[in-house]
């Protein structure tokens, strides 16, 4: 072999090799993306069930979560849910009409935290996550492990006190005494995540 075949030979290796090399990163740099995307879906799946269980617990918005050695931010929104039937039906004697003004829809968003920030939401690009649940805030307790957390809580008791008395159990409004942030960091993540 001649001197300029051993040099073509090592361009097209090295060739060979930043390709497989810039390949290799991208799938890393994908799976990092994936990853986090799922850590920002079951954030957000665990905010919305430990809001719907127990609202006096949620963490506090402004605080980024720690989860999987990421930090994320998070926030949830309350609609009034309406509904209007395609066609109104007489009622038959001696029934009420059904009346929905008790569901909300209740949306969470998390987020990757930017480096430094706490504030602003999702751009394109950040691994993030929306999931909105459609709830009849007038239910107290949606499983049989939420009975059970009300029965054995002072929040609990409260809260079921404040249903019998047909006090809207969703979001505070926004100028109230309970609107302000809880500082409670739990959101009920197993240790170990």
């Amino acid at each position: 072999m001649t001197f300029l075949e051993v040099v073509f030979a090592m361009v097209l290796l090295g060739l060979l090799a930043t390709t497989l090399l810039g390949a290799t990163n991208f799938m890393l740099a994908r799976q990092k993306f994936e990853q986090r995307t799922v850590a920002c879906l079951e954030l957000a799946n665990r905010l919305i069930l430990q809001f719907l269980d127990d609202r006096e617990s949620m963490p506090d918005p402004s605080v980024p979560l720690n989860y999987a050695g990421d930090f994320y931010n998070w926030s949830l929104d309350e609609t009034p849910l309406s509904f209007r039937p395609a066609k109104i039906q007489p009622v038959p004697e001696g029934r009420t009409a059904a009346t929905f003004e008790n569901f909300r829809i209740f949306k969470v968003r998390v987020w990757l935290a930017a480096e430094g920030s706490s504030t602003g939401g999702p751009s394109a690009g950040i691994p993030h996550a929306e999931i909105s649940r459609m709830c009849d805030v007038s239910v107290l307790f949606r499983n049989p492990d939420s009975l059970e957390h009300f029965i054995n809580s002072d929040t609990g008791r409260r809260r079921m006190n404040e249903g019998i008395g047909n006090v809207p159990l969703g979001l505070p409004p926004a100028n109230s005494p309970g609107s302000s942030p809880q500082s409670n960091p739990r959101i009920g993540i197993p240790k170990g995540k």
